[in-house]
């Protein structure tokens, strides 16, 4: 029988003896066993009917329902709650122009949170014979052939381009402003709920802003008192039949507000 060799390794007078460790793989075969049932199990949990989205609450939007935010981003009711893909859903809605920001968010076992942050259009702008659709801060939702619903038609504003989803690049900006401020009071103190038909603003001349409401002309003067002005006009509208013709001067506030009656 012949003797297996061993490595020897002389450093100086000492000389060193390597031992050959022998290594050995063992493996478990029921460790394996117990490892795939496992994630066999795992993947059969994973994909049972337990974990197929049956509720979906969408915020309430002005612009959309909660059916076409679903279709906006292929969501099904039955659809796996773990493989559908949420992060590429939210990207989609956050490209919106009428999102400001979207999440959504996971309810194990089968709900599914669509949290949205709207923008709301608060007025249009005239252009080529179309409308810009504007929100309270002036950046321009949309454009349509028409007027959906009762809000303010803002004149004056100057500009020779737009871009969707960006906010109006006006050559006279001080009219722009005063459009940004009128819209957020206009919100603030709810004058579109007073029962108004029509709203037209006029801010070509920012020392001289006027607006026609219904039949009522109204004369701001200037921005000065801007949130006093419009609380105060919130409460008038309310007391002037619809069919009423006249002018409301509230550009010094600091003298009586008459309504003048046009016959």
């Amino acid at each position: 029988m012949k003797k297996k060799k061993r490595k020897y390794e002389k450093e100086g007078n000492v000389t060193y003896l390597y031992k050959r460790k022998k290594i050995r793989k063992t493996f478990s075969v029921k460790f394996i066993l117990i490892l795939l049932v496992a994630c066999l199990g795992g993947a059969g949990i994973i994909f049972s009917p337990i974990f197929a989205v049956q509720n979906i609450d969408v915020t309430e939007m002005e612009q959309y329902s909660q059916d076409e935010i679903c279709d906006m981003i292929t969501l099904r009711k039955g659809t796996n709650i773990f493989l559908y893909d949420k992060n590429k859903a939210t990207e989609i809605l956050n490209q919106n122009h009428y999102i400001e920001y979207a999440e959504i968010v996971a309810e194990l076992p089968n709900t599914l949170h669509i949290n949205i942050n709207e923008r709301k259009v608060r007025g249009y702008v005239p252009y080529a014979g179309s409308y810009l659709y504007i929100d309270e801060y002036g950046r321009v939702l949309d454009i349509q052939n028409e007027m959906k619903r009762a809000l303010p038609v803002v004149y004056g504003l100057q500009f020779d381009q737009f871009r969707l989803g960006e906010l109006l690049d006006t050559k006279n900006e001080e009219s722009f402003n005063v459009v940004v401020l009128i819209s957020q009071m206009i919100t603030k103190y709810e004058l579109l709920s007073n029962h108004i038909n029509t709203m037209e603003i006029d801010v070509t001349d920012p020392q001289n802003i006027t607006a026609n409401i219904n039949q009522i002309e109204i004369r701001f003067g200037t921005v000065e008192n801007c949130e006093q002005k419009m609380a105060y006009l919130s409460q008038i509208l309310g007391t002037i039949p619809e069919n009423d013709r006249g002018v409301l001067d509230l550009s010094d506030m600091s003298k009586p507000i008459v309504f003048q009656y046009l016959s």
